[in-house]
Formats: C-alpha cells, sequence, structure tokens
C-alpha cells in the first residue's frame, strides 16, 4: 500500500496529516505536517481504548474523537493496528469519517 492510496483522505479539507500504525505499533504509512505528533501516540491511544471500552463493557473500539480547540484526531482500528487523522478544528469530521472508512475498505 503506498501513499497514493491515501491520497483522498489527505486531500479532504482541512486535513493535516495521517498515520498507520500496526499492531505492534510500528508506523506502516504517515504523511503530512503533524503525523509525526500523531505516530507517538497512536498506538498507546488504541491500547487505552481498548481498556477503557473494556471497562465499560465494550465489545471493541471502533472510533474515537479527540478535540481541543484547534485540533481534531479521528481514530480508527485497521487491521489489528491503528489509523489516525489529524484534522483542523474548522473540519466537518463526519465527511472526513467517511472517507477515511471508504479508504480502509479497500485498503
Amino acid at each position: 500500500m503506498g501513499i497514493s492510496n491515501f491520497q483522498p483522505i489527505i486531500q479532504a479539507p482541512n486535513v493535516l496529516g495521517f498515520v498507520m500504525c500496526s499492531e505492534a505499533g510500528d508506523i506502516i504509512e504517515q504523511e503530512g505536517s503533524e503525523a509525526a505528533v500523531l505516530a507517538s501516540v497512536l498506538t498507546y491511544f488504541q491500547q487505552a481504548a481498548g481498556i477503557i471500552g473494556d471497562s465499560f463493557g465494550l465489545e471493541d473500539f471502533q472510533e474515537a474523537q479527540i478535540q481541543s480547540k484547534s485540533l481534531t484526531v479521528l481514530c480508527v482500528p485497521h487491521k489489528g493496528g491503528a489509523f489516525g487523522v489529524i484534522l483542523s478544528s474548522r473540519t466537518k469530521i463526519n465527511e472526513v469519517t467517511s472517507i477515511v472508512r471508504q479508504v480502509l475498505a479497500t485498503a
């Protein structure tokens, strides 16, 4: 899988970058100005989300959104690992989520 497969994501309005990590936490793909920051925490976030989900009796982690005043992060599981997208706060998160799910379905 190459970066070109992820062009619909990186070209979406207000997307700053993305990272795909394996289950072991290795970076498989990344692109964008904020991708390095996201890569450093994505695997840990995935583990924490699993623990939080277990404590609430949720079967598995499906999606998480983290929002601040200036940034939004979307995290979704993918093939045992995780895929994260960092966005400006002006982003229409539902539109980007739809694009991410379409791209990951073919990945």
